[in-house]
């Protein structure tokens, strides 16, 4: 006869097992990390602006356009970290340009136009010192993987189980978090994130928060001031979004791979679209601030369901044991 041990060893390898497939599962993404986006203030996939509207008006950090832009009366890179020889502006297509100003930090910066367009140009109206503009290839930007890296990131994102609470009060949402997590994840379905703000006495100082928002149409707008202390560790998930706007001065970042984007306001992070419309002619656009993202790390935490499983297993296990005493009394 088979030892108890012998018998109860398989049934707790098919528990830890099924543990592990489920806590996997659960954790399809690990780290929070935007990748090729991360050291550019604004990280668009397709066009930004139009041949008659800027798309920004200030990008206080670097610039990355997978398509054309067209700027007018811009500044770019004025508070670059990046420094050396990294060029402030990189587009895929063409960069036209009516009037702005290109800075790397302190001193005058460099763009690089036409990394996946052979036959893109540079057009402005203005005089830039020579060796601002050169042409590049794919091996300065590979915004083709940068789009496939970003989509899945916001899938794998929008796919976390929320551990806050959303409350709806004030004309708008209150947050209110985990004391003790090292990442808050908050999940909500509303095309207007109006009057956003952090339940701060549930939230400890050092927390990353995540607001998964599953709509496809999408404005920021009110007050966000609550968010001013995580700037760096706020990421806005747009999974569904086509459509994005901020009319209002918030804090943190904003993932919407499918989304176009437009606003007046000022976003103090990192912007990650699918492209910018310009609505207001050649007048006031959005301002996108150099706070970036900085990564954030999940636990794995198994569905309670999951411990269930590997309870039964065990009692299974023990029922199991008990029926051959059982017998034997009988025959007996």
């Amino acid at each position: 006869m088979k030892s108890f041990a012998a018998r109860l060893l398989p049934a707790i390898s098919a528990s830890l097992l099924a543990l592990s497939f489920a806590t996997s599962a659960q954790a399809a993404v690990t780290t929070i990390d935007l990748g090729a986006a991360n050291g550019y203030s604004a990280f668009i996939f397709g066009n930004v602006g139009s041949s008659t509207a800027t798309g920004f008006h200030d990008v206080e950090g670097r610039l990355a356009v997978g398509g054309d832009a067209w700027l007018s009366g811009f500044s770019v890179g004025q508070k670059s970290k990046a420094g050396g020889s990294a060029p402030s502006i990189v587009t895929g297509g063409s960069l036209n340009i009516e009037t702005g100003a290109i800075y790397n930090g302190s001193g005058l910066g460099k763009a690089v136009y036409g990394v996946s367009d052979a036959n893109a140009k540079v057009s402005t109206n203005q005089w830039f010192e020579q060796g601002t503009f050169s042409k590049g290839n794919a091996s300065t930007l590979d915004f083709s993987a940068a789009k496939q890296q970003l989509t899945t990131l916001s899938n794998e994102v929008s796919k976390l189980k929320q551990t806050g609470t959303v409350v709806f009060e004030n004309s708008g949402y209150t947050l209110r978090g985990d004391i003790n997590a090292d990442v808050n994840i908050f999940n909500i379905d509303s095309g207007s994130l109006q009057n956003l703000t952090l339940d701060l006495s549930s939230i400890k100082s050092t927390a990353h928060i995540i607001i998964n928002d599953s709509a496809t149409t999408i404005n920021l707008s009110g007050g966000y001031s609550s968010f001013s202390g995580f700037a760096d560790r706020t990421l806005f998930n747009f999974v569904n979004a086509t459509s994005t706007s901020l009319t209002t001065y918030a804090w943190g970042s904003i993932l919407a791979p499918n989304s176009d984007f437009s606003g007046t306001g000022h976003l103090e992070g990192t912007l990650v679209a699918n492209s910018v419309s310009a609505k207001n002619a050649w007048g006031s656009q959005v301002e996108i601030g150099a706070t970036g993202f900085t990564a954030a790390n999940i636990s794995a935490v198994p569905e309670p369901g999951t411990y269930a499983m590997l309870l039964a297993g065990l009692c299974v296990l023990f029922l199991r044991r008990r029926k051959p005493a059982s017998t034997m009394l009988q025959a007996a």
